[in-house]
């Protein structure tokens, strides 16, 4: 579970989640592309199925030899909190799918079922103030 976490963390970062700091409320430039290139029909919102599409799309272009599954050897590096490197294990698709909606559920701050600018990035909405 504890390299499931990592795999996704490293996939949000990769996708731009995160990718604000909580001084500036204004996506930057790297960000905001990210966000627009998952943002499909270009409503302003990332939809559960907009970011299920993309991270799956993530997921096969990782998962080389297309058995379903991320081995160690198919993952980027990943470091846990305190920067330690995190041993790798075998995440299957259901697994992935699963964390992936833990992940936009957390990010979906103001439960609406959609991500906005903001909570793509990390920053804090007005609703959290």
């Amino acid at each position: 579970m504890q390299n499931l976490r990592g795999i996704v963390t490293a996939l949000a970062v990769i996708l731009g989640l995160g990718a604000a700091s909580s001084v500036r409320a204004a996506l930057d430039q790297t960000a905001q592309k990210s966000f627009d290139s998952v943002d499909v029909d270009g409503d302003g919102k990332v939809s559960w199925e907009e970011y299920r599409n993309r991270m799956l799309h993530v997921f096969h272009q990782m998962d080389h030899n297309g058995d379903g599954r991320l081995t160690p050897d198919e993952t980027p590096p990943v470091k846990d909190k305190s920067g330690q490197p995190v041993k790798g294990g075998t995440v299957t698709i259901e697994a992935y799918t699963a964390s992936i909606e833990t992940a936009f559920k957390k990010a979906d701050t103001n439960g609406d079922g959609a991500l906005s600018p903001d909570e793509w990035a990390g920053a804090p909405t007005k609703s959290a103030k």
